[in-house]
C-alpha cells in the first residue's frame, strides 16, 4: 500500500478521533470557540481522505494494492476537482461566462482562471490535500540535477527530457520544468 495512502487513513482515524473527543466536551458543557475550529478542521480532514479513498476505482485499482503515484495522481485530481467547484461557487465563472461555448472553450477558460487566480484559489480542503502531495524541488535543486544526470547531447529537443526530470521529480509541475528547460537554451 502506498505510504501516502497509510499517512491520508492515519489522519483520518485520528480526525475521528479527535471530533468524538471535541462532541464530547460540548455535551459537557466545556466547549469553547476554539473547539469549533478544531472540529472544522476534523470534518476537512474526514471530507479529504474519504473522498480520495473513494476514487481508487476510478483508476481501476483497490487502495491496498496503490502505489505513491496513483495515490499522488488521484490527489491532484482531487484538488482541481475543489479549484473548479470554487471557480463556479465562488462565482469566478458564471452561467454567463459558459453560456453557448465549447467544451475546448470552457477547458481553455477554466485553465486561464486557474493560472490567472494561482495560489489565491484555496480551500481548507484543498490545503489539506496538498500537504500529501511531495514538496516542489527548487529551481536550483532541478538545475543542479538536471547539469549532474541530464546528457543533452542524445536528445534531439532539449524538452525531450522532460520525462526523465519529471520521473525523478515527482510531483513537480510539469510548466515549471518546461520553463526550466527553456532558460537553460
Amino acid at each position: 500500500m502506498s505510504e501516502i495512502l497509510k499517512q491520508i487513513r492515519e489522519d483520518l482515524k485520528i480526525a475521528m478521533t479527535e471530533e468524538i473527543k471535541i462532541r464530547k466536551n460540548k455535551a459537557c458543557g466545556d466547549f469553547i470557540v476554539s473547539q469549533q475550529l478544531l472540529l472544522d478542521k476534523c470534518h476537512y480532514q474526514k471530507d479529504v481522505s474519504r473522498a480520495i479513498i473513494s476514487m481508487f476505482p476510478e483508476i481501476g485499482k483497490k487502495p491496498a494494492e496503490a502505489t505513491n503515484d496513483d495515490t499522488i495522481k488521484l490527489l491532484k485530481k482531487y484538488i482541481k476537482n475543489e479549484k473548479e467547484r470554487l471557480l463556479y461557487s465562488d462565482k469566478h465563472i458564471t452561467e454567463s461566462d459558459v453560456n453557448g461555448i465549447s467544451t475546448s472553450d470552457l477547458k481553455k477558460l477554466v485553465n486561464n482562471k486557474f493560472q490567472e487566480l494561482g495560489d489565491k484559489l484555496t480551500s481548507p480542503k484543498i490545503e489539506i490535500a496538498q500537504e500529501y502531495l511531495p514538496k516542489q524541488a527548487t529551481k536550483e535543486e532541478i538545475s543542479s540535477w538536471i547539469h549532474e544526470n541530464i546528457d543533452f547531447s542524445i536528445y534531439k529537443n532539449k524538452m525531450q527530457a522532460m520525462g526523465q526530470i519529471m520521473n525523478h521529480f515527482k510531483g513537480c509541475d510539469g510548466n515549471f520544468v518546461k520553463n526550466l528547460l527553456i532558460e537553460l537554451s
